[in-house]
């Protein structure tokens, strides 16, 4: 017998924008959407507690939840994931990752081309996923600098999680496709369904965020973790 997933949290902290969202009864759906320039972890809790309230649902109810894998902040990302992680240990429920390329792979599904989605990593460096007609083969997803960006991607029609291509680059010449990736919360919902109707579950022990390699802060949070064992 399929499990029925009726009550869905989603957490999505990947950007400086927090998206939330909790499908309930099956059919309903609230979302939050709240932009912050410091640190989610100031109000992902409170934030959280207000979507249940406004659903009349207790966190009890919950059967699954669905979060954000990334690439992005490493800060966002950790507190988004530790609370997912916290919540679906504590009413054992099952809890499924969404990384962004797949995510972008679902908004592009219906454009005929190959696009270059764009990642920032940091200052001088992108993480780049190509979509190719809405399929996207993780492997080939790759570190590519700013200054190299162009010359490695051609005339590829691009879309940008996380900035404005033509704020960056005034001077491109390439398609620009971001529109198609200014997503919600409920997008996540169908994308999680899929993954856990499918049975496609992770495992909360091991489920981490999308990164190619580590960034300063991952780095130093590794660090701080082997001088307090």
């Amino acid at each position: 017998m399929t499990k029925e997933y009726n009550n869905i949290l989603v957490i999505d902290s990947s950007t400086r924008i927090l998206r939330l969202g909790l499908q309930f009864g099956g059919d309903r759906l609230i979302q939050s959407t709240e932009k912050n320039e410091k640190s989610h972890g100031q109000f992902i809790i409170k934030k959280i507690g207000e979507l249940f309230q406004s659903a009349s649902l207790e966190m009890k109810d919950l059967d699954a939840i669905v979060v954000g894998l990334g690439p992005g902040s490493f800060t966002g990302l950790r507190i988004g994931l530790a609370a997912a992680k916290g919540i679906a240990v504590a009413l054992d429920i099952p809890i499924v990752g969404v990384d962004s390329f797949e995510q972008a792979a679902y908004w592009l599904k219906n454009v005929e081309d190959t696009i270059c989605v764009i990642v920032p990593l940091n200052r001088d460096e992108s993480i780049c996923g190509f979509i190719n007609f809405g399929q996207y083969n993780k492997s080939e997803t790759k570190i590519i600098k700013y200054s190299d960006l162009f010359n490695e991607i051609g005339n590829m029609a691009v879309a940008a999680i996380g900035f404005e291509p033509m704020e960056k680059f005034p001077d491109m010449e390439n398609h620009d496709v971001s529109y198609y990736l200014k997503y919600e919360a409920s997008d996540l919902v169908y994308l999680g369904l899929e993954k856990l109707n499918n049975g496609d579950l992770a495992d909360v022990a091991t489920l981490e965020p999308m990164y190619l390699q580590k960034s300063q802060a991952e780095i130093r949070f590794d660090q701080r973790r082997e001088e307090n064992k």
